[in-house]
């Protein structure tokens, strides 16, 4: 779902929007923790100012539920301010940590820290470009960071305009959501290039690629500004093929997902839609209700398709993880830390 210097226009759009002060998990408890293939990491981002990010592991077989992993991990160290998002890459973890400037580098079984990344001014998403570097973008650096893997240091940048945001790789370049400015941003990884832009629709703020290698861009349209635009860009011709447009100006769609079969789209507008990539028109009805619930992040399961939805509540009590089957039925919930924005499914 979405956690920077917080100003009142951004904190309506994102995670690290709505954040409120407050306590993080109340009533963690401590033990020792190992992950395994098909475990499930639930990233907290805490409230902003008060470094109170954290991770929770869950096993969907055993419905076991283990809080604050890295910190039982690394004798009790905070994880930092406003935890974003995660990525694993092999056998490793990185962790996006927002206001602390960070990415956390971990094992992926054990979460045992292995390095921090630091040199960042906002960091937002990270997307491994191959064994030896990534690229980390940025709300307020006007560039997405280059890393090098192997030193775990920022080796270069590449200079934009404004707040970048998802990212994703397919074939030889890398395409960026353009906050600030509307665009969807095509990267060269060979040279760290910005090689063109094509404008999309406002506030794209999230992205992935379907089994027929067409990309979506969700695009939100703002506070209020302009009707929100669901985006179907055809990346061998770099044109859009098909503008889904959203009815009222006052919703706010985000969280684009896909099924493993990249098939199936999912994404949140206070609830869950679903809808196939051949659709013409977009969903006029709900695959999950809300239920008053403050639903903040969306994922899908690779391995069953199963739905984890996190629920926001306040933004200052801990969250609840609503987890449901693939036809959109409820199998269980749990709690999890403050503002549960993001998942990881270990591979």
């Amino acid at each position: 779902m979405i956690k920077l210097i917080y100003i009142p226009i951004i904190l309506l759009l994102f995670s690290c929007t709505k954040e409120k002060l407050g306590p993080q998990c109340i009533s963690c408890k401590v033990e020792e923790t190992n992950t395994q293939q098909a475990d499930i990491i639930i990233v907290n981002e805490g409230n902003f100012g008060w470094g109170n990010g954290s991770l929770t592991l869950y096993n969907p077989l055993d419905k076991t539920i283990s809080q604050n992993i890295f910190s039982q991990a690394n004798n009790n160290l905070p994880l930092g301010d406003v935890a974003q998002s995660i990525t694993q890459l092999n056998n490793k973890a990185y962790i996006v940590v927002n206001n602390s400037n960070k990415v956390e580098v971990v094992d992926i079984n054990s979460f045992n820290s292995l390095a921090t990344i630091t040199g960042f001014t906002s960091p937002r998403y990270f997307l491994p470009i191959n064994n030896n570097k990534a690229y980390v973008t940025d709300l307020y650096s006007n560039s997405i960071q280059v890393v090098d893997l192997n030193s775990n240091t920022i080796s270069g940048n590449i200079q934009l305009s404004g707040w970048s945001e998802e990212l994703l790789i397919h074939n030889d370049s890398v395409y960026v959501c353009d906050m600030t400015n509307d665009n969807l941003l095509i990267i060269d990884p060979l040279n760290n290039t910005l090689v063109d832009s094509v404008k999309v629709g406002e506030s794209p703020n999230s992205i992935l690629i379907d089994q027929n290698n067409k990309i979506w861009i969700m695009c939100s349209g703002g506070i209020n500004s302009n009707l929100p635009k669901l985006i179907k860009f055809n990346p061998q011709n770099r044109t859009i093929e098909n503008t889904f447009t959203f009815s009222s100006i006052s919703e706010s769609p985000g969280s684009l997902k896909i099924n493993a079969l990249k098939n199936q789209l999912y994404f949140l507008n206070s609830s869950v839609y679903k809808m196939n990539i051949n659709d013409l028109t977009l969903p006029i009805s709900t695959f999950i209700m809300n239920n008053n619930n403050t639903f903040y992040g969306l994922d899908i399961d690779p391995i069953n398709e199963e739905v984890y939805v996190s629920d926001a509540i306040d933004y200052v009590q801990n969250g609840i993880i609503f987890r449901y089957s693939s036809s959109g039925d409820l199998i269980n919930q749990f709690n999890s830390g403050v503002i549960p924005g993001s998942f990881l499914f270990i591979e």
